[in-house]
């Protein structure tokens, strides 16, 4: 199973994306938007220029593992690893930005 995002639109981040690597889904996806930030080339996916990279990455996408695409969204786009990026961003802005 894969999954193709030929999304044009420079989304700040792509649901479709990160819910496929987490059902351990492969994703071929334009350059667009977050989608480069997402798909990790060549280890959950493919990110492509066009359409002829696309057909391109179809013939390479079952070589990747389907367990790595989960390990790699459990630890990037969880409830728990979101909240301590969120926790760790705040705390570095206090620090930067002490209340007087």
């Amino acid at each position: 199973m894969k999954s193709i995002v030929p999304s044009l639109v420079a989304e700040t981040s792509s649901l479709v994306a990160m819910e496929s690597l987490a059902c351990g889904t492969p994703v071929i996806a334009l350059r667009s938007g977050a989608l480069p930030e997402i798909v990790e080339h060549g280890r959950t996916g493919f990110i492509v220029s066009d359409v002829r990279g696309i057909a391109r990455a179809l013939l390479k996408v079952d070589r990747l593992d389907p367990d790595e695409c989960r390990v790699v969204a459990q630890g990037r786009f969880s409830a728990h690893s979101m909240a301590e990026k969120y926790l760790s961003l705040y705390e570095q802005l206090i620090r930067k930005h002490p209340r007087n």
